[in-house]
């Protein structure tokens, strides 16, 4: 018995190999940004007096907050998670006189 090499009918088809290269950006987290925020705003601002009510950091924190807040509600979605937030907080404060 001979052994013989089959030659097949088709040309060899030979494959293209091509490769891509995709940059993948390093997630930020949501509490990343906030905390980085803190950061920020405690280092510009420090109380000098804990027992000395002083409005003017509490109405420059709400500016910040007003303005913060015009940055990230740019769908319905985060509008509503604001409006939960900003609720949560003034029960809060409401809270803080007892």
């Amino acid at each position: 018995m001979k052994k013989e090499k089959i030659k097949h009918q088709h040309k060899d088809k030979s494959l293209e190999i091509t490769a891509a290269v995709v940059e993948i950006k390093p997630k930020i987290r949501f509490e990343d940004k906030i905390d980085e925020q803190i950061k920020e705003i405690k280092e510009k601002k420090t109380v000098t007096n804990v027992y000395n009510a002083d409005y003017k950091l509490i109405d420059d924190t709400i500016e910040e907050i007003k303005k913060a807040s015009r940055k990230v509600c740019t769908n319905d979605y985060a509008a509503n998670n604001v409006y939960i937030i900003l609720q949560f907080a003034l029960k809060k404060v409401v809270l803080a006189e007892a």
